[in-house]
């Protein structure tokens, strides 16, 4: 997915909104059960009901063509099924599909057969009808997920079939058997029962989510919590080991500790790093940590100021140790990104790491006093923002503390760390303007093909959407198209290896960490997979695990 809070996107940052907060009920956690002596203030676990504590309440709005937030995402995941799904070492895999995609005229045409005999919740069959809806939808309602699918042309797309559908393209689009193909499908004639009603107030949205998976909507309350419970008429195999899950959120990292700590949640999202080694030395806690498709970075603003020049750019990296910050903030919840894009989308491709590592400007402050000569930036203020995370803020003020250090080599900058709230931040990072910011600290949660990256990242059709350093580069631009539209995954490599090299040479990005996903449970809970992805963390139950409680 895309920008991160830390793990959320542009998008869904806005979706979350501001403060986030959780009612816990007495014994609503780990469940209350008698021990062998009949004392019912003896907490056992609950072998039916799975407590999961995440760090962001959802958006509340359940519908895949919609739903644009992770932390819903992970719910919606286990509601419905994909057309295909993403597997647990970043693989496409045939779920509601039968097999992978059947290309036709040089990518521009993809043929899909679904499996017969699916059903809805609901009793409706699941036919390609509602498959072919799933993906043209998002294009046709303009929903904030147009860019994951403005490439079908929805015109000419069509059913072939009752169980088989034709996704024709606009123009190639290479990451398309990858990428687009993984997406969840929905009952068609129940969205469509509310077309004129707004999204946010659709049932189906909201309250009666209808989907063909493993689990099924039972209800949520707003700032409190979200039910489902397994659907014993699953379609697929394995059915659930559990049978009900509820769904909290605690915001704050101190709390969520506490309640792991505690027994109260069975299972806890987000280790804070602060806490990490405290909870792997707890005996009554497990703690899986695994690397993510997370990408976090500091981008410089390339239309205003002293960081248009490449040279100041470069200068402002001598200051800065990415390895120091993660050592000393994040340690072994995250590694260095070399690269933007999330290491284990840098390993699945085989891109150059350890050359892109290289590239990367070392620690050496008197250099980049040297190179700042010249320039007028003294008596420079610049503007550093960050969105409300205490990692990101302490990056900003890290930077900031080194470019302040600068004056023992003659070099006189003042800067101005600002920590913002998320609407305050989403305002300003786009604009463009010197006034605005001069750097600003985001992350990505992409997919498995770099096109989810660098697109949105740095693609001149995002400048002031997803991004705010607008990079004059008209070459560069042109090859990401390239890269897009080429079905040829060798030509593909080459033209984002290209791209890379481009943008760490010129320092439009600061690539800096990547925050792996972890997960603190109880002992109790069995068979708990870390999914790369955030947005399956965690997956419930797949062809390789199911989570129990024993």
């Amino acid at each position: 997915m895309r920008d991160s809070c830390p793990d959320l996107t542009r998008r869904q940052i806005m979706a979350a909104g501001g403060a986030v907060s959780a009612t816990f009920a007495a014994g609503c956690f780990g469940g209350e059960t008698p021990d062998g002596d009949g004392d019912p203030s003896v907490s056992q676990p609950d072998e039916s009901v799975l407590h999961i504590t995440q760090q962001v309440e959802p958006a509340h709005d359940y519908d895949p063509v919609v739903v644009n937030d992770a932390y819903s995402s992970r719910i919606v995941n286990h509601i419905f099924d994909g057309l295909y799904e993403l597997g647990p070492d970043l693989e496409i895999q045939p779920k509601i599909a039968v097999d992978m995609p059947e290309e036709e005229d040089d990518g521009m045409r993809y043929i899909v057969e679904i499996q017969d005999g699916i059903e809805f919740h609901n009793g409706d069959p699941l036919t390609a009808e509602d498959v072919l809806h799933s993906f043209t939808a998002p294009v046709e309602e303009e929903t904030d997920n147009i860019t994951s699918f403005d490439m079908i042309d929805v015109e000419s797309s069509d059913v072939v079939d009752e169980h088989t559908v034709q996704f024709d393209l606009l123009e190639p689009y290479g990451a398309f058997p990858t990428m687009t193909v993984a997406t969840n499908i929905v009952n068609m004639d129940l969205r469509m029962e509310e077309e004129d009603v707004e999204p946010a107030e659709r049932s189906y949205n909201v309250d009666d989510p209808v989907g063909t998976g493993p689990f099924q909507y039972v209800d949520h309350e707003d700032g409190d919590f979200l039910d489902m419970e397994r659907w014993d008429d699953y379609w697929d195999e394995p059915l659930p080991e559990i049978e009900e899950v509820r769904w909290v959120a605690t915001e704050d990292d101190a709390a969520r500790t506490a309640q792991i700590r505690a027994g109260d949640t069975d299972m806890a999202l987000g280790i804070p790093p602060a806490d990490y080694d405290l909870l792997v030395e707890e005996d009554e806690v497990d703690v899986a940590n695994e690397p993510s498709i997370s990408y976090f970075y500091i981008a410089f603003n390339t239309n205003e100021g002293p960081t248009t020049d490449p040279e100041v750019r470069n200068a402002i990296e001598h200051t800065f140790s990415a390895s120091a910050f993660i050592e000393d903030i994040i340690g072994e919840l995250g590694e260095n990104a070399v690269a933007p894009m999330g290491p284990a989308v840098l390993e699945e491709w085989g891109f150059p790491a350890d050359e892109y590592a290289e590239m990367e400007n070392e620690f050496d402050p008197e250099q980049a006093a040297e190179m700042l000569e010249g320039h007028d930036v003294d008596g420079w203020e610049p503007e550093l923002i960050a969105p409300p995370d205490d990692i990101r803020i302490s990056l900003m003020e890290r930077v900031a503390a080194r470019l302040g250090e600068l004056g023992q080599f003659g070099v006189d900058i003042e800067p101005q760390v600002r920590s913002l709230s998320w609407a305050e931040f989403l305002d300003r990072y786009t604009t463009g303007e010197a006034d605005d910011y001069a750097m600003y600290t985001l992350g990505w949660t992409g997919h498995i093909d770099p096109d989810a990256y660098y697109w949105a990242l740095f693609h001149e059709s995002s400048e002031g959407v997803n991004q705010g350093h607008f990079y004059d580069n008209q070459e560069f631009h042109d090859t990401l198209e390239d890269a897009r539209q080429s079905v040829d995954q060798d030509e593909r490599f080459e033209l984002y290896d290209e791209a890379t090299r481009t943008l760490l040479e010129d320092k439009v990005h600061i690539p800096t960490y990547s925050i792996h996903n972890s997960i603190a449970s109880m002992p109790y809970v069995s068979d708990l997979e870390v999914h790369p992805h955030s947005s399956f963390k965690p997956r419930l139950v797949s062809d390789e695990h199911n989570v129990g409680v024993q």
